[in-house]
């Protein structure tokens, strides 16, 4: 009789079948099977990314509030892509505002150095 290293090994008594590894139900830190990320949190996420303008920022802002409100009535998971959303956000609005004070200087140097240009002697 020969040695078979792929045969399983009978540790149990005869006539028993082997019981299967004991594994974890869930791991941690991962969603349970069955629930739903919020839709209303992957759409703050994906408008707080697209915040090249204020009105997407704004969008998010909305999307991500009433996405945590849903997460907390137990309607799906995302709260994490919810507030990163809510964040892009406040940055696409905070970029929209540095862009509007951006051009209303600009407007008003050039403004001011085409007057001068044209009220000066030699013109």
């Amino acid at each position: 009789m020969t040695f078979d290293p792929y045969a399983q090994q009978q540790s149990q008594p005869p006539g028993m079948q082997p019981q299967p590894p004991a594994y974890p139900q869930q791991a941690p830190g991962y969603p349970q099977a069955g629930v739903e990320i919020n839709g209303k949190a992957v759409a703050a996420l994906v408008c707080g990314v697209l915040f090249c303008t204020g009105l997407l920022g704004i969008i998010s802002l909305v999307l991500g509030k009433s996405a945590q409100r849903e997460i907390d009535m137990g309607m799906g998971i995302g709260r994490p892509m919810a507030k990163a959303g809510r964040v892009l956000g406040w940055i696409g609005i905070a970029f929209s505002l540095v862009w509007v004070a951006y051009f209303i200087i600009m407007i008003s140097v050039v403004s001011t150095a085409a007057t001068t240009i044209s009220n000066s002697p030699g013109y």
